[in-house]
């Protein structure tokens, strides 16, 4: 069976995202479980909270699969990235549920011939942006993970 491009830059989101991470847990496998108290802490002083991070991976899910319908990509603005209300924990991690299958569904469906064309308001391939939101969830949930551990040492 031949794979293409789409459904393993898929596949590969939903390895790092649901199931079959090969370098540990996925995002999925970290989040579960862990309390509305403990997902709101943050680790230090100014850092993110597990929370934080996880409503920040949404956005992009979000920004990701609307610049896949045509919708431009927004100009990077990292004061406003990390300034948004924060989403409730359990609505949190449902919506976040809901976006990474979404998006997964919309990688794997994506035109393949399409990869190479621009992303509105970028100057890079959709073929980039989709690599790009694989490798963004892996950045991120290594993070999430190194706050958790951190959270967790603190209460031994």
């Amino acid at each position: 069976m031949h794979v293409n491009q789409t459904q393993q830059i898929a596949d590969s989101y939903r390895a790092a995202t649901l199931e079959g991470a090969w370098y540990g847990p996925t995002l999925a496998e970290l989040v579960t479980g862990i309390s509305p108290e403990l997902a709101a802490t943050p680790p230090l002083p100014r850092a993110h909270s597990i929370s934080a991070l996880l409503q920040h991976l949404l956005l992009w899910n979000e920004r990701v699969r609307n610049a896949s319908e045509n919708t431009p990509l927004p100009p990077w603005q990292p004061k406003k990235e990390w300034a948004e209300p924060p989403i409730p924990w359990n609505d949190l991690v449902a919506r976040w549920n809901q976006s990474r299958d979404l998006l997964d569904e919309k990688i794997r469906n994506f035109p393949i011939e399409d990869l190479l064309k621009q992303v509105p308001g970028r100057s890079y391939p959709y073929e980039t942006m989709f690599l790009g939101i694989v490798q963004h969830a892996i950045y991120h949930s290594g993070q999430i993970a190194m706050v958790l551990s951190m959270l967790r040492a603190r209460s031994e």
